[in-house]
């Protein structure tokens, strides 16, 4: 994989068959290709879930949408998770907009980052 846009950050780590893709910066058309490309390679690897975190997210656009929704429609046809942190009240304030709410599932988030962590 090529390195980030300048505006956009990423960080990725995998355990106990979870990887956490940190996003931080702005994800836009620009840069949105970059985190679709590592959700891609994520789930190529086999692993059962994928925690998505938006927290330190500046800015997301239609762009950075679809490229989650689309991992989101992916995960549910191969049978792992995505699970989202949408902490960051840029990914908040699109996801309620565009009635994506469903993404940001907290019960989910809580089950997924403890089995990230090791219980």
């Amino acid at each position: 994989m090529g390195s980030p846009p300048p505006n956009l950050s990423l960080q990725q780590e995998s355990r106990n068959g979870v990887t956490r893709i940190a996003v931080a910066g702005e994800l836009d058309m620009a840069s949105a290709p970059t985190l679709a490309q590592s959700l891609t390679e994520a789930e190529r690897e086999g692993t059962h879930a994928i925690l998505l975190d938006l927290r330190d997210l500046a800015f997301i656009d239609s762009s950075g949408l679809y490229a989650i929704l689309s991992a989101s429609t992916r995960a549910r046809a191969n049978g792992h998770r995505l699970v989202v942190d949408g902490s960051s009240g840029a990914a908040r304030r699109l996801f309620e907009l565009t009635g994506t709410e469903f993404l940001v599932e907290d019960q989910e988030f809580v089950s997924v980052l403890d089995r990230f962590t090791g219980g």
